[in-house]
């Protein structure tokens, strides 16, 4: 089936009409669902999660809704109780209980699987969870990730090596659930500041994602290092104010703070958090419109940051 590219205007000016509409209340959804999970980036997940599936249900309610506020509060409610409920019910339900000769999947990692398999980066847990979960064939797990199927089965490699890995006892290639060295962002950093494109491709794996958080998601070296992309737009597009990107550490996890300057200072105005398998970058998260989160992180530095807003504003 097609969808025609009428069909995906609406629906993002829906969505962008959305994102206006509850701007006002974002700060203190961001600030409920920080108290809910306790960490900044679980927040933002969750701030993210709840905003798609309110959107999503604003389509089947025929009444208007009296408090915006706590309807969402409500949802993120539900979302993070549902998620311990899930946990409890993938430990007997979510991992198969047969094994397909084209996929080895040992009975001995089920344990581990069901614990781990939402604690992997999102392309080695969607590759697992359609072929050993849903029992997709490659070629469709391929269609569905928007991927080659060399890709899916680099990606399944992983994901059931750091499974394999769990189960005993070892992560070291995968420390903070695909946390990056500090040597590998080093080299990011100095290609990022010099500008140099195609260099921070090659850091990358075939099948690397790069995700602007609350907007687009992008697919494989290709795609990620083409002239239009969001890496090629923050080097040479929307660059005017960009100073230059450092490598920081935030409670053990290495991260890049890209600065600009905005009312003659240079403050914070991107956070991005990688993935790393040895030594290549499995792909990354930009943080541009989600101010809170951006706040808090530069907070936690003693620098300043800036606001972009929730979206790109036409």
């Amino acid at each position: 089936v097609q969808i025609s590219r009428d069909f995906t205007d609406q629906i993002r000016k829906a969505w962008h009409e959305f994102i206006d509409r509850t701007e006002s209340v974002r700060p203190e959804l961001y600030r409920y669902c920080r108290g809910l999970t306790g960490t900044i980036w679980d927040a933002e997940d969750l701030v993210q999660e709840t905003l798609v599936r309110t959107f999503v249900r604003f389509a089947e309610i025929h009444d208007p809704i009296e408090n915006p506020r706590a309807y969402l509060f409500r949802v993120a409610s539900n979302l993070w109780i549902d998620r311990f409920r899930g946990v409890r019910k993938t430990e007997t339900n979510v991992v198969p209980e047969t094994e397909t000769a084209d996929t080895p999947f040992p009975r001995e990692l089920r344990d581990a699987a069901s614990h781990l398999v939402s604690s992997l980066p999102p392309q080695e847990r969607a590759a697992v969870l359609l072929k050993d979960v849903f029992d997709l064939t490659l070629e469709e797990a391929a269609l569905a990730l928007e991927t080659s199927v060399g890709a899916v089965k680099a990606a399944l490699h992983r994901g059931r090596k750091r499974l394999s890995d769990s189960k005993a006892g070892s992560d070291s290639k995968t420390r903070n659930a695909g946390g990056p060295s500090a040597a590998l962002l080093d080299r990011f950093v100095e290609r990022f500041n010099a500008r140099d494109l195609n260099g921070m491709v090659a850091l990358m794996l075939e099948d690397a994602t790069v995700e602007i958080v609350g907007l687009s998601l992008e697919h494989g070296q290709e795609v990620i290092g083409r002239k239009g992309g969001s890496l090629y737009h923050t080097l040479f597009v929307d660059a005017d104010d960009l100073r230059q990107a450092e490598r920081r550490e935030l409670v053990g996890e290495q991260i890049v703070l890209l600065f600009y300057c905005n009312e003659g200072k240079d403050r914070v105005g991107d956070v991005l958090r990688f993935g790393e398998h040895d030594g290549r970058i499995t792909g990354f998260r930009y943080y541009y419109f989600c101010p809170e989160t951006l706040a808090e992180v530069a907070q936690e530095f003693g620098l300043a940051a800036r606001s972009n807003g929730y979206r790109y504003k036409l």
